[in-house]
Parts: structure tokens; sequence; C-alpha cells
């Protein structure tokens, strides 16, 4: 049986092949960590699939294995999920920064696994709150350094992604602050 994974590699080398005298098609793929059986997913394509793929994006889109980019609800509820309170209404500023450090967390763990050519969305983690200035959280801008440093130093390119700007953002992401941080600080 054929996934369709397995259709994607066969159809993009296809394409790749019949219009080589014209134009370079490079085949990716973009990865995201929900949970470690994820990466170790991962690592198995790679080694079915390595040299028919061309590039990697390193993503993130689940903490606590909620997936928090789909709306302003289920972003609320990955956020939550570290709300230790026993007045789950109330959203402490706790479980935002825990939810910050473990979105980072995870990046670093994939970034450090695979080294991922591209780093999607960056900063997804602040989708829904687009004003959230992450230098604010100290042990979350931190890890934002770690993994900005750890990228540039084995050459990763940041995805700009202007899809912020359909959920509010002034800008794309990652903000602005992240472009600020440097190799060496």
């Amino acid at each position: 049986m054929t996934t369709a994974f397995e259709n994607y590699i066969e159809e993009a080398h296809r394409l790749r092949k019949k219009y080589a005298d014209k134009i370079d098609i490079l085949v990716g793929l973009e990865t995201d960590y929900i949970t470690e059986i994820d990466l170790d997913r991962l690592s198995q394509l790679l080694e079915t699939y390595g040299e028919k793929i061309h590039y990697m994006v390193g993503s993130v889109h689940h903490v606590n294995e909620i997936g928090f980019d789909f709306d302003r609800a289920t972003y609320e509820k990955a956020i939550n999920s570290f709300n230790t309170s026993p007045d789950t209404e109330s959203l402490d500023d706790s479980s935002l920064t825990t939810f910050l450090e473990t979105y980072f967390d995870a990046q670093f763990a994939l970034l450090q696994r695979f080294h991922p050519e591209v780093i999607g969305h960056f900063d997804l983690c602040c989708l829904f709150r687009p004003g959230l200035n992450l230098p604010d959280y100290d042990a979350v801008w931190s890890k934002v350094q770690r993994n900005v440093k750890f990228a540039i130093a084995y050459g990763a390119l940041f995805e700009l992604n202007a899809a912020a700007f359909r959920k509010g953002w002034e800008t794309a992401y990652p903000a602005e602050p992240i472009f600020k941080v440097r190799r060496h600080i």
C-alpha cells in the first residue's frame, strides 16, 4: 500500500525529471514536533527517502499535543493546558510562560536532531497574541536566543511568513525582536 507521502515523492521526482531542462525543482517536506514518536517517524522517512528530499522545513504547531494554530480557542486551550490553578477559567501568566518555554524547547529538540534547512514560522507560539513581546519573558527569551544562535550556526534559513497578517499582526512573523538576535550575544 502506498502512502500519500510516497505518492508525493514519486510525483515530485517525476516532475523534477520531466522539467529538468527548464527548471530545477527541489523536493522538500515540512515536519512537526508533536511527540517523540513523530521525530522517530521522521527519522525513518529520512532513512528511506533521504536522497530524494532536498530540504526540510522544521516547524512546531503543537504544544502538549494540542495543535494550537487553528483558532484562538484552541490556542488558549493549549496555553491553559499548563494551568495548575484549581480555577480552570483563570489563565495565569505562568501558564503562558510555560507554554512558550515548551514551544521553544520542542523547536530546539527538532533543530538539534534534524538541522532543518528552513525554520518554519519561528514564533508561531505568539500567533493569537500579536502584541506579545518575548523579550519581556527572560526565561523564554533566553530560549529564543539559544534557538536562533543554534540555527544560524549550522546555516539554517528562517521563513518569513505573511499569514500573520490574517491573524492581526502588523508584520510577518517572526516578529521584529527575533530579527535583532545575533549569533554572538
